[in-house]
């Protein structure tokens, strides 16, 4: 009897056991699936990007569509890529265009609660022009003289020269004075916890680099629709695709070869929006191989570049010619180096290179050999690079493709680079930080280290010329002396190929810039079903 008494408390302690198991695990469950219903009821836009956000700090980087979420500028762009104003109301400009003085709003904050002043504005251009920021950007903003913050929401630049692109320069972001006044701007815990005034705050900077803004509800502007932003990193253009086709993410940057595997049932389409975006072989000019511009000159006759718009990029672009083909400022180049191997095979011999037994040309023993580099996680520069390397070889020039690791590539020590630039605002922006002599080494733009004083002297006298028609002038003259002195061989204008979920709307048709930049311009008017 003692014994099935035992069994029977042994028995009735098991299935208490199972009991309590069984609620805490549904309890648990349940706990899941209301998490899953909070984020599937949330309006949350996953942003597949290809490599990870290291820094947050338009100083030290302007060109992260983080950025502008995070950080707001005294001016923004409309949908004309024209200068309108932000955190700037209004402005004044003196007779003589040395003097702007700017009205600041006084309803924005940082996300901290103090108020956006002109100190502000100040702390952020003067950390800018700081040589010990060491920022790339600097050179955009060295014919600043000075800013001084006259009033709480005044503020006042004196410029050395007149300097048109300057509204335009002005919508970097300001950055927080109070917090960062002390700072090291390089290294401070800032620029991974980034406090800003822009229409989304950070909420979570996980371990995987996936970063997630929520929206800011003291956002002096029109509050954003989404409730999230959230910038996931997905290096694979493949794997992309597959997860727009799952839904794991609702916008990426697709490449050509993708769109054939497309079809019309999947939960996202394809938009297709003009760009500034070009890619060129840029050639370091500290090598004696290029410092003849008629070799220069010869490999860039040697290109076909309507092959590379149908092959590389299948039909999704134009052939390039120049740094500023779609700006108001761009003349037509295409005479200069249309495809003519004759002429690039004279210019070859002229400047004392001959073709050897093995069909290779050689000049005082050496032969005519470099490495192109392109980053490997860039297929179409990758494409790009072999096929260049293919247009060369008749004429006996030997450019090796070499894909490398995009964190690995030492843009100022390569022998030659498939470089991507472009700009859809003022003309000043991607020429004189891409080839004027003054922006060459100490992390500036001037990788290939082109000097040329006459293209100096025409970047300078456009960016400060203060009428249309003679900034058009100088920039004429400039396109046609890069032309005869080439710093880069054009190849390709892309068209930026963006894969949006089905449910999302409000994307624009803006020119974007370099690498599809500025896709998230109007984010205020994004939503999602």
């Amino acid at each position: 009897m003692q014994r099935w008494k035992l069994m029977y408390k042994n028995i009735k302690f098991i299935f208490v056991a199972i009991a309590f198991f069984s609620v805490f695990v549904l309890a648990g469950c349940l706990g899941d699936n209301k998490e899953q219903v909070d984020t599937a009821e949330k309006k949350q836009l996953i942003y597949a990007v290809e490599s990870e956000i290291k820094k947050v700090n338009p100083i030290l980087d302007e060109s992260q569509e983080i950025d502008t979420l995070l950080f707001r500028g005294l001016t923004k762009p409309d949908e004309n890529n024209n200068p309108q104003p932000d955190l700037a109301e209004s402005w004044n400009i003196s007779e003589d265009n040395l003097t702007y003085t700017f009205q600041l709003r006084k309803d924005a904050v940082w996300q901290d609660g103090q108020p956006v002043t002109a100190k502000d504005v100040a702390f952020t251009f003067n950390k800018i022009i700081d040589p010990s920021t060491n920022t790339p950007i600097s050179g955009e903003f060295n014919q600043l003289k000075s800013i001084e913050a006259t009033e709480d929401y005044e503020i006042v630049i004196t410029l050395h020269h007149p300097y048109p692109p300057l509204l335009d320069k002005l919508k970097v972001g300001i950055v927080p004075e109070h917090i960062l006044r002390n700072e090291n701007i390089n290294e401070t815990d800032f620029n991974q916890n980034p406090i800003g005034n822009g229409p989304f705050k950070l909420k979570e900077w996980k371990s995987d680099d996936t970063i997630i803004l929520e929206r800011n509800s003291s956002y002096y502007g029109p509050a954003p629709k989404l409730e999230e932003v959230i910038f996931k990193v997905v290096p694979d253009a493949n794997t992309r695709v597959l997860q727009l086709k799952t839904g794991e993410i609702d916008l990426a940057l697709l490449e050509p070869n993708q769109l054939a595997s497309i079809h019309e049932d999947d939960p996202f389409t394809v938009h297709e929006i003009s760009t500034a975006d070009y890619r060129a072989v840029m050639y370091n000019l500290r090598l004696p191989l290029f410092q003849d511009k008629r070799v220069r000159q010869a490999m860039n006759l040697a290109v076909k570049r309507e092959e590379l718009v149908t092959g590389v990029l299948a039909g999704k672009g134009e052939p390039a010619y120049g740094p500023l083909q779609k700006s108001w400022a761009g003349i037509p180049q295409k005479e200069w180096y249309t495809y003519d191997p004759e002429k690039a095979q004279q210019l070859l011999i002229e400047a004392g290179w001959v073709k050897g037994a093995d069909g290779i040309l050689t000049k005082d023993g050496e032969r005519f050999e470099f490495e192109l580099v392109s980053p490997i996680q860039d297929k179409v520069r990758v494409a790009l690079a072999n096929v260049v390397s293919e247009q060369l070889k008749p004429l006996g020039i030997i450019a090796v493709p070499k894909p490398i690791d995009q964190h690995a590539v030492d843009y100022d020590g390569e022998d030659a680079l498939i470089i991507g630039w472009g700009s859809e605002f003022d003309p000043d922006d991607h020429t004189y930080r891409l080839f004027h002599s003054n922006e060459i080494g100490d992390g500036k733009y001037n990788f290939g280290a082109y000097q040329n004083q006459t293209v100096d002297e025409l970047l300078i006298k456009a960016r400060t010329a203060t009428n249309t028609e003679d900034r058009k002038n100088y920039y004429r003259k400039f396109q046609e002396e890069l032309a005869i002195d080439p710093a880069y061989n054009f190849l390709v204008y892309l068209d930026a190929l963006y894969g949006v979920n089905k449910n999302v709307s409000g994307i624009s048709n803006r020119t974007l810039g370099h690498h599809g930049f500025g896709i998230l311009w109007n984010i205020e008017e994004w939503d999602k079903e």
